[in-house]
């Protein structure tokens, strides 16, 4: 049995809903993949009574998967954006809510994962992209909370952002956009592929399993914007999520006993190791809760 996971449902503060809130004029960048996903929705009513068979520990796990399953589901059609031929525009526009579905998996984690070093990744995880979401937000120019304001003051190079909130510069043709949007849609037709696995029944194994790849698929967007991306700002933001990401990929394999690999340097600037930021506590927010989206699953 072979399972792909997706990514699940939110469990935030309720004053962060805005700052995971996807940029309005989202529409459709990926529609390839959307319609992938539409297929792989159909496959899952057919085959869930499949689980009926499973050992008692995948039988456990399976409300981890189907988390993970809705919240990537509900990520991929948020990604599904009209380009603008703005690159910066568009990359805000696919990275938020990718960004959101790493929360969610982080999220996910924390409710059924056992792993006390991943745990505590997870928490990061939720503050870091909770951080750049609202600086992304900024950084195009959208209204935010005062509270979204301080997480995104957290950000190095979004500062100036803040301040400000500046309208993002570039070009506006979509043909010229098209190499941006290929590299996007490569680098998420890999993510979606590296993250189909064969679920262990360890839930803190198959976390590290699918989050490596959706941290990777973060890197390789992040890289096109500073191959393609104009605003100066979001160049910044960029390269704080590749450290970001690079970081936490290594500490999430060192958690489960996984050999790093011979380097694990930021892409943006080898010769630099950055410690890690201050961050933002989301204690104080209220609570509340996100609805879940459909659940959608691949079985062979």
């Amino acid at each position: 049995m072979k399972i792909m996971i997706l990514a699940p449902p939110r469990v935030l503060p309720p004053a962060l809903l805005c700052a995971t809130k996807p940029c309005a004029s989202a529409c459709s960048i990926l529609s390839s993949l959307l319609l992938a996903g539409a297929v792989s929705l159909a496959a899952v009513a057919a085959v869930l009574p499949a689980w009926a068979d499973s050992s008692t520990s995948l039988t456990a796990e399976r409300p981890f998967i189907d988390e993970n399953n809705a919240a990537m589901a509900k990520m991929m059609a948020a990604m599904a954006i009209r380009p603008t031929g703005n690159v910066d525009h568009d990359f805000v526009a696919i990275m938020i809510p990718h960004h959101q579905g790493a929360i969610d998996m982080a999220q996910a984690e924390l409710r059924y994962g056992q792993n006390q070093q991943l745990l505590r990744i997870s928490q990061e995880v939720v503050v870091e992209q909770l951080q750049e979401i609202a600086a992304m937000r900024i950084t195009v120019g959208e209204k935010v909370s005062p509270y979204e304001a301080m997480l995104a003051a957290n950000v190095p190079g979004a500062a100036a952002a803040v301040a400000r909130a500046p309208r993002t510069g570039g070009t506006l043709s979509v043909a010229a956009e098209s190499p941006f949007l290929k590299e996007n849609d490569t680098a998420m037709t890999k993510m979606t592929d590296d993250m189909t696995i064969k679920p262990t029944g360890e839930i803190d194994r198959d976390f590290v399993a699918m989050m490596v790849p959706h941290h990777q698929g973060a890197i390789d967007m992040a890289q096109a914007e500073l191959r393609y991306g104009r605003n100066v700002q979001l160049r910044h933001i960029a390269q704080e999520i590749i450290v970001d990401e690079v970081q936490e990929i290594a500490l999430m394999r060192l958690a489960v006993g996984e050999a790093l690999p011979p380097s694990i340097a930021s892409p943006t600037d080898p010769s630099q190791v950055r410690a890690p930021k201050a961050q933002t506590a989301i204690g104080p927010a209220p609570q509340m809760s996100m609805q879940m989206a459909p659940h959608q699953t691949t079985m062979d």
